[in-house]
């Protein structure tokens, strides 16, 4: 085969694979930052015998014709009794996703911070675009080097409307400019097309949308349709209501609300025979008559597939739309000060008002990465389940049994309060020792503690904790909630708003926003269902349904005034006027649900900062 895979023992020794090698696929998307290798080989010599000691963490390079198209190091290998080994190989720029940091860039390009994270982590990198826009300020807390890169990178896109693409060439991260290609490969009938595949669906479609408003929702309301639509697919019709809104407010929403519902979603794939020029974010033109995919395409994903025999084939799937990776930034949240109002947030490493707790217990930390418990270095649990910090903790069975919900009050170390589940135990772990799941650069210094625990609910044994690891996110909610209730009932306002946030932020990240939704109990909502629910479940108050219901609730109070639990309302997110809410957790700050989910975020600065319209204090 004109294909070559060499495995390097050392940097400078390395062993032909070609001989072994039973099929090769090389691939790569658009929304990924590495591409990777899969091989597959008949290891052996004489059926009992390894030919080839292959091993992770070595690095394998693969040429075609003598050019090198592929460099990278070998992350997992598999080998049956009988000789057959596969392995799966990434790129360098694969360990952009195994790192996470925090770091703070003022006033440094895209071009800038990329080089300075590679520097940082030696990871070697070449040729980098210079990307031109400034960025004013990234605080980029608790993310990996590629998330930084994206944020970066998508607000130089923001900003100038450049796309700038990451690959690796040699070993070494680049950077270069989305640039309009002169030369295309043209995928055609009758020459190197293979295969063509194109499929339409119209299972999400709706095409018509039915919003009332003040007169009720049985009354006639607003209906805007696409005729030609309807005609074509049938009616399908998405009903809204906005309680607060006139039939003439509520026309443009719904205008807005069908051209995004009424999409047909199309999907093009085509098999050609191979070159392996063409990689994700390329440009191909293809012409086939069966399937109608005609024009110039992008490449969103690609995978070459290379056989025994030699035979190179690849696969593509292509879109009239570039897909990118894109994350906006956020600035982060500050350091939450202890003000009465936070005191009980069990979620964020306090004590738990309206429980009693018991003493006597010492607790130590672990990780799986150290050894300890976890010898074997695989991350499993007693239980079968895996260590997951900030939930597992290791338990003396006959003291707490498996499955047990346990509150834990570290008085030295409030940060790691909060709620576990009992799912794993250990030799040293007896009588009223606990074993507290942490990150392994924190383990070293936890030490022993003395903690006061709370059992919640006992457990019924391995099968239990096993059940409750797999939904631990909306058990941990509804406890939350539970005991938002009884913290409830004490003195008044203040109790009230830290059973509000408290709730409020048990969500983050839990839930889906879908438009004029309100199962937020099931998962999926708007930002005003959100703040309805939230309010209704945790102290049983009923704010109305509707940003345009809430912002006529309470009063208004300044920026300056805001306290945990009042309301915060923006203005022209997607329409003239309120148009989003949110629950103020501390000053500065509230909890949300928006398309980018359930969020705490920064009233006064950044996106919102910019549509902030009022605050009102409904307690």
């Amino acid at each position: 085969m004109s294909f070559s895979v060499r495995y390097y023992e050392s940097s400078s020794s390395y062993i032909r694979l070609g001989e072994f090698i039973t099929s090769l696929t090389w691939s790569g998307e658009t929304t990924q930052v590495s591409r990777k290798v899969d091989i597959s080989m008949h290891n052996t010599i004489n059926g009992t015998t390894k030919a080839v000691d292959v091993e992770v963490g070595k690095e394998i390079r693969l040429y075609n014709n003598h050019e090198e198209i592929f460099r990278g190091v070998i992350f997992s290998t598999q080998i049956e009794s009988k000789g057959s080994f596969s392995f799966t190989a990434w790129d360098y720029n694969y360990y952009l996703t195994k790192n996470t940091d925090s770091i703070k860039f003022v006033k440094d390009k895209a071009s800038e911070i990329i080089k300075t994270i590679c520097k940082r982590y030696d990871i070697p990198y070449g040729h980098i675009d210079d990307t031109g826009y400034v960025i004013p300020k990234l605080i980029l807390r608790g993310k990996t080097l590629y998330d930084m890169i994206t944020i970066a990178l998508t607000e130089t896109r923001k900003k100038t409307g450049k796309v700038f693409l990451l690959g690796n060439e040699g070993g070494k991260l680049v950077l270069r400019e989305r640039q309009t290609q002169v030369k295309r490969l043209i995928i055609q009938d009758g020459s190197n097309l293979l295969n063509a595949s194109y499929s339409e669906s119209i299972e999400d479609l709706r095409n018509s949308v039915r919003f009332t408003g003040k007169t009720g929702e049985e009354s006639k309301g607003v209906t805007v349709s696409d005729s030609a639509s309807v005609k074509k697919y049938g009616l399908m019709r998405e009903k809204e209501h906005e309680s607060e809104k006139t039939d003439s407010q509520l026309k443009p929403i719904a205008t807005a609300l069908l051209k995004e519902l009424n999409k047909v979603e199309k999907d093009s794939s085509v098999e050609a025979i191979g070159d392996d020029s063409i990689i994700a974010g390329r440009v191909v033109q293809v012409s086939e008559k069966m399937t109608g995919i005609s024009g110039g395409f992008y490449v969103i994903t690609d995978s070459h597939s290379i056989d025994a025999n030699g035979l190179h084939r690849m696969s593509l799937q292509v879109s009239k739309t570039l897909e990118l990776n894109e994350i906006e930034y956020e600035p982060p949240e500050e350091p939450a000060k202890d003000k009465p109002q936070d005191k009980y947030v069990a979620t964020e490493g306090k004590k738990i008002v309206g429980i009693s707790y018991s003493s006597g217990y010492v607790a130590t930390a672990y990780a799986p990465s150290l050894g300890g418990i976890n010898s074997s270095g695989t991350g499993l649990t007693a239980s079968g389940t895996k260590v997951v910090e900030g939930r597992t903790i290791a338990v003396d069975p006959n003291v707490i049994p498996y499955g047990s919900i346990v509150a834990i009050y570290v008085p030295s170390a409030n940060e790691y309060s909060g709620l576990y589940l009992a799912e794993d135990t250990g030799g040293a772990i007896k009588n009223k020792r606990i074993d507290i799941a942490v990150k392994a650069s924190k383990a070293m210094a936890f030490g022993v503690r003395n903690v006061q625990i709370k059992v919640l609910e006992t457990g019924k044994g391995r099968s239990d904790a096993r059940s409750k690891a797999s939904k631990w996110s909306s058990i941990e909610r509804k406890w939350i909630e539970k005991l938002s209730g009884s913290a409830s009932s004490g003195s008044a306002s203040m109790d009230k708003a830290a059973s509000v946030v408290r709730l409020a932020r048990s969500f983050k990240g839990q839930i889906r926003y879908v438009f004029g939704g309100k199962s937020i109990a099931n998962g999926t909502g708007d930002c005003s269902g959100f703040t309805y629910y939230v309010f209704n479940r945790a102290i049983g108050m009923n704010i109305g349904h509707g940003t345009s219901t809430q912002i006529r609730k309470g009063k208004q109070v300044s920026k300056a005034s805001a306290q945990a639990g009042d309301l915060v309302f923006f203005k022209g997110t997607y329409r003239a006027g309120v148009s989003h809410v949110g629950i103020v957790t501390r000053p500065g700050y509230c909890m949300s649900l928006a398309s980018s989910g359930c969020k705490e975020h920064s009233y006064t600065t950044g996106y919102w900062g910019s549509h902030y319209m009022e605050i009102r204090r409904v307690l």
